[in-house]
């Protein structure tokens, strides 16, 4: 029965049992009008419906029953699904965040130098990085704010850190199956370990001529064969992980390397991994060259869109580090200067951020400010690093020396 039919209960009689005899009625025939009997002395039919020939008190209290049976569970469900649990304050998400951040870290740096040798078993200990990087990121999303840091020492250790974390986000924004997930969050942390044997290159400072940087691109058939030196990656993933590895950098307008594949030619993991590269490279500095502020690199992506990524590497993105993501700079509509620390899933335009400078550009106290919960503040723009070297250099510097990674 639904619920809009109980109502009806007193004008249809209930079925609950086979219908019971009803004894005729013999009424004496008043001579006159004014000497029949009262109606209370008339004999009645005995009732199907024992609600309706109760007491109107009983009869209510007897629908309040019936109805509480249909809508007492539903009510618990319903309690149930608004049950949240509460967030956690933001500074345990970061201590978190910057634990995992570590660990990632350090794996990718292990990888880096442990394929250097003859065989090396490092497939199982950068899966259980991926794992908990990927369990972190479905409830904890600070850890993305950590992909905008840099190693002194040798950037491609933080770089291979920062893209396994943006494509695992990636992955887990599209939904990719379990096994896939693991396989991307591999394959992103491996998918330069060709460049170890041309670290003489992507350390130098200063652009590379057209012949150094050819040179360089021969990495991704270096990376591919030194996965033969991990002994303890199955045969069955290792031949996946050489297709995707070797196609990374492979551009679906046919403008990458090292076969200038196009379209479905490409791996969907390896454009999930090439685009996720992009962008963590470009919101890095490089001995030639500023980082770009995250936005504009977010902007620059979606503009080319169909030349260098496909439509579904660029939503995965965005739906990962929104147009906001962790690190941009930002004006705020009360006139300060802000940085994002965190993106709120479902939201591309309201993330968690605190606030650096007033509208004079002064430095002040940070303040978390989660515009979720601030409908009346938004974002007016991105603020170029260039506009904050102008108006504060002194903070400018404290924030470029606060994106190098310190060992703790």
């Amino acid at each position: 029965m639904r619920f809009s039919d109980l109502n009806k209960t007193k004008d249809v009689p209930a079925i609950s049992g086979p219908k019971r005899p009803v004894r005729p009625v013999v009424a004496p025939v008043p001579e006159r009008p004014e000497l029949a009997p009262p109606p209370a002395q008339t004999e009645q039919p005995e009732p199907e419906n024992k609600i309706d020939s109760a007491p109107a008190a009983d009869r209510a209290e007897a629908i309040k029953k019936h109805i509480g049976a249909y809508k007492q569970p539903k009510t618990r469900l319903e309690a149930k699904a608004k049950i949240k649990e509460p967030d956690l304050p933001f500074r345990e998400l970061d201590a978190q965040a910057r634990e995992v951040y570590s660990r990632v870290l350090e794996t990718a740096g292990a990888l880096l130098k442990g394929i250097n040798q003859p065989y090396t078993e490092k497939y199982e200990a950068v899966v259980r990085a991926c794992d908990l990087a990927a369990e972190t990121l479905k409830t904890n999303t600070v850890l993305l704010n950590y992909a905008r840091y840099s190693t002194a020492d040798d950037y491609l250790r933080a770089h291979s850190a920062n893209v396994t974390i943006i494509a695992l986000a990636m992955g887990l924004a599209s939904n990719l199956e379990p096994s896939e997930l693991r396989l991307l969050g591999f394959c992103a942390m491996a998918h330069d370990i060709g460049m170890t044997e041309y670290a003489d290159l992507y350390n130098r400072e200063g652009r590379l001529s057209e012949d150094e940087f050819s040179t360089l691109t021969l990495h991704t058939e270096a990376g591919v064969a030194k996965l033969d030196r991990i002994v303890d990656l199955d045969y069955k993933i290792k031949d996946r992980a050489k297709h995707i590895i070797f196609q990374t950098h492979e551009r679906i307008d046919g403008s990458g390397y090292p076969d200038r594949l196009s379209n479905e030619e490409i791996d969907p993991l390896a454009q999930l991994i090439g685009i996720a590269d992009v962008f963590e490279a470009m919101t890095h500095p490089r001995a030639w060259r500023d980082s770009i502020n995250p936005p504009d690199v977010v902007k620059e992506l979606i503009e080319k869109e169909g030349r260098g990524f496909n439509a579904k590497a660029v939503k995965a993105l965005l739906s990962a580090v929104s147009i906001y993501p962790p690190g941009s700079l930002v004006l705020l509509s009360t006139g300060e200067i802000g940085r994002v620390v965190k993106v709120n899933k479902g939201s591309l335009t309201r993330p968690l951020l605190e606030t650096l400078l007033d509208p004079d550009f002064a430095q002040i106290n940070p303040q978390l400010i989660d515009l979720l919960e601030h409908p009346m503040t938004s974002i007016e723009r991105p603020v170029e690093i260039s506009e904050l070297q102008d108006k504060n250099p002194k903070f400018a510097a404290k924030l470029e020396l606060g994106r190098w990674w310190v060992e703790w």
